[in-house]
């Protein structure tokens, strides 16, 4: 049982606080993409479009790309929402173990790299959540080495 340790409430607050950055700056980008025409016409622009929508009508493409922008948005906000959700409940019943640290860990960095992959690296949203990504991470390897240096006692 000593590969476990509590997570103290300046850590929850800590993660929690950068889980909503990551979670505002990524509401903030899909209002902005979905609200700017600019951004539908540079989708519409692509070479790499689907040929079948080719046909559709403005109303029908625009549905499209809503439903696009909703759908990135919500696959790029899940991996915070739940370490938010997890790490209340980890503060409240559980403890914190190596499981919890390495899970979490891999989740962070396939949702930072799917924001890598998908995002303009210009974008101040996109700049925020890097940061907030990478704290997080940052974050995971602390709880790593307090598992680590208790283990050792």
């Amino acid at each position: 049982m000593r590969d476990q340790i509590e997570m103290t409430r300046g850590v929850f607050y800590t993660l929690v606080g950068i889980c909503a950055v990551i979670i505002f700056s990524t509401s903030l980008e899909a209002i902005f993409k979905v609200k700017d025409t600019v951004f539908f016409e540079m989708w519409l622009s692509n070479p790499n479009l689907n040929t079948a929508m080719i046909g559709e009508t403005s109303e029908e493409l625009y549905q499209t790309y809503l439903t696009m922008c909703m759908s990135s948005f919500f696959v790029k906000i899940i991996t915070p929402v739940g370490l938010a959700i997890h790490s209340y409940i980890t503060l409240t019943k559980l403890r914190v173990n190596k499981l919890y640290v390495v899970i979490w860990t891999v989740l962070l960095i396939g949702s930072f790299g799917f924001s890598i992959i998908g995002e303009s690296l210009y974008s101040i949203f996109f700049i925020v959540s890097s940061i907030g990504y990478i704290a997080l991470i940052l974050m995971m390897i602390y709880l790593g080495k307090c598992i680590y240096n208790v283990r050792g006692l």
